[in-house]
């Protein structure tokens, strides 16, 4: 015993601490923060642009969204881009692309305001035939694709060209009448919510239900490996056919909905859907080289992509400067992730 007396004893570090905690202080536990890895950081980058995009566009002015009326139209012009990133990143976790949507959506905008424009019990069979034609196109670009070993860019290109014909053969010019039972289903308020929140937040959820499933899984080891997930088993004509398939009936949705907001079909409509729905899922961190990649982050994707535009007006800019910034970020994200995806794989 030294002269200074009996020393007190040290109390053990607290759960969750990592040094002893002084006599008669609280423990304050820590809680680890979860770890984000470098390959993971291009699927975050679009919440930090969506943040970063909304409190420039509040600050500019905030009418643009909280005004009256602001999150429903906001809303109901993402559902359309974001049910095609959807669909578009489940063909790119393959090492693919889908061009044909803008050709379908077309195709299914003029056959909706030309000729399915029944009401009733009628209007629920059309639109069951035109989700059942979809998934059949879906399934040629996925067989032509799978069977044949072509590029899926020329594969869709050529189907993209096909069904935009066929849009103008039903429907030479924007217009029509669309059923008005669907424009009904579409627009208003569900229990005092816009259906377009409610349609974006049933695609996180559908994105929460498919993610851990072995559907997705294959998916993502045909884009990393082809030949490997043979190896191992998957059916990767089977899964490609799937993948297109639900490419192309999410992109039918997306005429659907696009029809009944417009009240009517355009021949040309489903075109601005192709290179925005690519970027979509570019911002979103999809890898365009296959193997990685979160709808739900290309659903923010193409959140960010369509604030672009109203960063523009709210600077009193002209839409010049909205096409320019929206190419200017893309490219900013592709070399940013590409850059953190090469480092992760040096890491590996």
């Amino acid at each position: 015993m030294s002269d200074r007396g009996v020393e007190e004893p040290r109390l053990p570090p607290a759960p969750g601490t990592t040094a002893a905690v002084p006599p008669g202080a609280i423990p304050l536990p820590r809680f680890p923060l979860p770890r984000i890895s470098h390959g993971d950081i291009p699927l975050v980058m679009p919440y930090v642009y969506v943040v970063a995009l909304g409190l420039a566009i509040y600050s500019l002015n905030s009418n643009l969204l909280v005004g009256t009326g602001a999150i429903d139209a906001r809303f109901s012009l993402i559902v359309p881009l974001a049910l095609v990133a959807f669909g578009q990143t489940l063909v790119m976790f393959t090492r693919g692309i889908d061009l044909s949507v803008g050709g379908l959506i077309s195709m299914v905008s003029a056959l909706l305001a030309a000729h399915l424009n029944e009401g009733g019990g009628l209007l629920v069979l059309e639109l069951l035939a035109v989700v059942a034609v979809a998934v059949l196109i879906g399934a040629l670009n996925g067989g032509l694709i799978a069977y044949t070993r072509l590029q899926p860019f020329i594969v869709t290109l050529a189907t993209w060209s096909i069904w935009g014909g066929v849009a103008f053969a039903i429907l030479p010019v924007e217009g029509g009448a669309p059923s008005a039972g669907l424009i009904s289903a579409v627009l208003g308020n569900l229990f005092g919510v816009p259906k377009s929140v409610w349609a974006v937040a049933l695609l996180f959820l559908l994105w929460h239900w498919l993610r851990p499933t072995r559907f997705i899984t294959d998916l993502i080891a045909i884009g990393s490996d082809e030949e490997r997930a043979r190896l191992l088993g998957v059916h990767v004509v089977r899964r490609k056919l799937q993948a297109y398939a639900f490419s192309a009936v999410l992109a039918a949705l997306a005429s659907i909905w696009v029809t009944a907001q417009t009240e009517a079909g355009a021949p040309n409509g489903g075109d601005q859907f192709i290179l925005s729905s690519v970027a979509a899922v570019v911002l979103g961190g999809t890898s365009i080289f296959g193997g990685k990649g979160s709808a739900a982050s290309s659903i923010v994707g193409a959140i960010a992509f369509l604030m672009i535009p109203d960063l523009v007006f709210a600077l009193n800019l002209t839409s010049f400067w909205s096409i320019f910034f929206q190419g200017f970020i893309l490219i900013a994200a592709v070399t940013f992730n590409s850059i953190i995806q090469q480092r992760a794989g040096g890491q590996a």
